[in-house]
């Protein structure tokens, strides 16, 4: 059954026939987004892309990134494109993190509690 749902992107009125949150049209522009960041890591000659340079070249914030990546949208991608750990200051790529922290910090951190 179908509901009438605000835009978490843009605000509108729209349909909401599944379980996306954003219209039509917002969902067609992250789409494209998608598939342009994926084809610019894909085909850049660079070893590693550092994940603040990408996410200021597609102004986009962390947390859009985050909610992507975690819905499987740059599976490709994730070896090529880093972060630096939140906790130890290595440079790791985003496939082998948690929280942006790497996968060493968050054993430990489990380890602890």
């Amino acid at each position: 059954m179908a509901n009438v749902a605000n835009c978490k992107k843009c605000g509108a009125l729209f349909l909401q026939t599944s379980k996306r949150d954003i219209c039509d049209k917002c969902f067609e522009a992250q789409n494209k987004l998608i598939s342009e960041i994926n084809a610019f890591v894909l085909t850049s000659p660079l070893e590693s892309i550092m994940l603040d340079d990408l996410l200021k070249r597609f102004d986009l914030s962390r947390d859009e990134f985050e909610a992507l990546f975690n819905a499987g949208k740059f599976v490709k991608i994730g070896q090529k494109v880093t972060f630096v750990c939140a906790k130890c200051g290595k440079t790791v790529p985003i496939a082998n993190k948690t929280n942006f922290i790497c996968s060493n910090c968050a054993k430990k951190l489990q380890n602890e509690i």
